[in-house]
């Protein structure tokens, strides 16, 4: 009766505990808790402190050099990049950690709110052989240490290592690609920019008077001092100039605060540009064969690298698939420790090796192989379009800075005629009301065709910038100073020369030759032999 009542109280026990868990689990419930305007307000602060801390302030006109410096140092996009890659080298470390064997402390107390006692039965007569006997204390310490390692494991852990490794590769394709693109862009919008400053002044002064001789000329209209179908016609003339003007105008005028954007200034702040004189801006013909282009950026693209570094990584998983169907090896040995005073020798070292083969991997396996060999030929796939995609970027960008250096001239051209029209037509001596208004035609087509000019410039560098990126043209703190068609061709030549000499280093491999030389066969690793290549 006393060991009844004795296990109804346990049960009891038991169940109010039970209870109190449940309650204080269902008090620790988590719920969703929105941002409140003062946290983001908070954050706002931090945010705007850091985005432009440890900045060189800019007092002075800003040149073209200058602004890609400035880009590639504190451009935010390129900050996050670098940390991308800094977060992808710290999971290749980890993943280095993971090939290591484990090695395992634990230590704890044992209770017992009974005596651990034990009797034995007779198999032969079915009567009790041993009376009820203990060799464990009912309150006792252990500990242990223990090294283990799993040679499936570490197989495993191995690959995926090498897939971290591609992953910061990539990381750093990113960089590179964002570096580039930069670059680019920088190029663009500083002469926008340019031809909004020097020509914003003149601007505005030829809208005034589009806008004074519009209503002279409505004026003559109204009064019948002339034809009006000739008032008419000078009327739309005008009103076409403008509205050419005023596009033009518009797309320029935005290239500033692009141009801080880029090169991480407060958007607002005014910038003064340290504008080259007209004599320098002139149009440089591409001396560089087109296909020597075509195998550097075949090679040093980094979207096409990046495809290539994500075509191991599939190589890879597929090792992993099919080392995954294999039976794990594990090696366990460690000294361990009972303070159970039963027991003669309270420390020991105790090992083990152990086999372990999930034999439903042999089911379950097949189709992640099979779908890890399919990643590799969707790599390959993926790899073949955008190199189709970056030969026809790259001749596109070659025929546009082609056209648009065409285009530049004809604008130039254009510009210095209207200017000299316009000296002409303001120079005489107006009688007439409509010779008065026919020089402020010719000055509103003078600075159209000025603003033209600029824009057809800055295509003409936006389409060199694309052809520089297109290639995959890593540019060097010395080049910042004059990136042209000079450059590019010389910086093809040097890569093609390091191919020549066999020279690869840590960059990309060169493009086979039309008839390359047989090279010795390389050795193959331990897995290479074990797996194959896996390829297909």
């Amino acid at each position: 009766m006393t060991a009844t009542k004795a296990r109804q109280r346990l049960a009891c026990r038991s169940l109010v505990g039970g209870i109190g868990v449940a309650l204080l689990l269902a008090g620790c419930a988590v719920e969703p808790k929105p941002l409140t305007d003062a946290e983001r307000r908070a954050e706002v602060q931090v945010d705007l402190k850091a985005m432009f801390a440890g900045q060189e302030p800019l007092t002075h006109p800003l040149s073209l050099t200058e602004a890609y410096r400035r880009a590639v140092k504190y451009n935010l996009e390129r900050r996050v990049k670098q940390m991308e890659e800094a977060v992808a080298v710290d999971g290749l470390s980890l993943s280095n950690l993971d090939m290591l064997p484990k090695l395992t402390a634990d230590a704890g107390y044992l209770n017992r709110s009974n005596t651990l006692a034990e009797s034995s039965t007779s198999i032969l007569t079915n009567r009790q052989s041993l009376e009820p006997s203990t060799s464990t204390d009912s309150n006792r310490g252990i500990a242990g240490l223990s090294f283990s390692w799993n040679i499936l494991d570490f197989g495993v852990s191995y690959f995926a290592a090498r897939q971290s490794a591609d992953r910061v590769m990539i990381a750093l394709e990113h960089r590179r690609k964002v570096a580039q693109n930069l670059v680019r862009d920088v190029r663009s919008a500083y002469w926008r920019a340019a031809a909004a400053q020097v020509l914003s002044a003149q601007i505005d002064h030829s809208i005034k008077e589009s806008e004074a001789a519009l209503a002279t000329s409505r004026s003559v209209e109204s009064e019948a001092l002339r034809s009006p179908v000739e008032a008419l016609r000078y009327q739309r003339t005008l009103l076409d100039l403008l509205r050419q003007l005023e596009e033009v105008r518009n797309r320029l005028m935005i290239a500033k605060t692009e141009l801080a954007q880029l090169i991480n200034l407060p958007p607002g702040q005014d910038i003064t540009l340290d504008i080259p004189p007209d004599t320098q801006l002139t149009f440089e013909p591409i001396d560089e064969p087109i296909d020597r282009m075509e195998q550097v950026a075949l090679v040093r693209n980094p979207d096409l690298r990046e495809l290539s570094y994500q075509s191991r990584i599939s190589v890879n998983e597929v090792h992993r698939s099919i080392l995954s169907l294999l039976p794990g090896i594990s090696f366990n040995y460690g000294p361990q420790y009972d303070s159970n005073s039963f027991l003669v020798n309270s420390w020991w070292g105790e090992g083990a090796v152990r086999v372990t083969w999930n034999l439903m991997s042999l089911l379950t396996g097949a189709p992640g192989v099979h779908r890890a060999r399919d990643s590799v030929k969707l790599a390959e796939a993926q790899r073949q379009a955008v190199a189709m995609a970056v030969l026809t970027k790259l001749h596109l960008a070659y025929q546009q800075y082609l056209d648009a250096g065409k285009e530049y001239g004809r604008a130039r051209t254009l510009a210095e005629v209207d200017e000299r029209l316009y000296s002409q037509l303001s120079g005489r001596a107006a009688a007439e009301a409509q010779n008065e208004l026919e020089p402020i035609v010719a000055g509103v087509a003078s600075v159209a065709s000025s603003l033209r000019r600029y824009e057809s410039y800055s295509n003409m560098q936006a389409a060199l910038g694309r052809l520089y990126d297109t290639v995959g043209i890593d540019i060097d703190p010395a080049d910042l100073v004059r990136l042209d068609a000079a450059v590019l061709g010389r910086k093809t030549e040097e890569i093609m020369a390091t191919w020549a000499r066999g020279e690869t280093g840590g960059g990309p491999a060169a493009p086979p030759a039309a008839a390359p030389a047989p090279a010795p066969a390389e050795e193959p690793g331990f897995f290479d032999r074990l797996f194959g290549k896996a390829t297909n």
